[in-house]
């Protein structure tokens, strides 16, 4: 339960404050995420939601309930995949989907300053 714990605040910290990639060498050379267990392989095939669901409730919810979740985007859509995994991804990736309301968007800021993250309601 600990380590749920401190993964959950690790991975909510960096996506909150807006952190770089929070990125490490891992097993094998592997790069993992900053506070994020190794995992095999065979782990890593497995899609994000299904851990994430128990391991970082919060931010899964936020995610299920959002536009994204209910459009089933994905995970690996906007952050990568474990191989290439970005916390907060720039803002070019948001613009794939995205590019009509990115005109209206500031240029200078990423997406996190204005939008929560997975609920993608504007901060007051």
């Amino acid at each position: 339960m600990k380590r749920k714990m401190i993964v959950s605040i690790l991975l909510a910290a960096s996506v909150v404050l807006g952190a770089g990639p929070g990125l490490s060498a891992g097993q094998e050379g592997k790069v993992v995420p900053e506070g994020h267990a190794d995992l095999t392989d065979q782990q890593m095939l497995i899609a994000c939601s299904d851990c994430h669901q128990t391991e970082t409730p919060d931010i899964y919810n936020q995610w299920y309930e959002s536009l994204h979740g209910i459009g089933m985007v994905k995970c690996y859509q906007c952050h990568g995949t474990f191989e290439n995994l970005v916390v907060v991804p720039e803002k070019s990736v948001c613009g794939a989907c995205h590019s009509a309301a990115m005109a209206k968007c500031p240029t200078d800021k990423p997406c996190g300053d204005c939008h929560q993250p997975h609920t993608f309601k504007v901060k007051k």
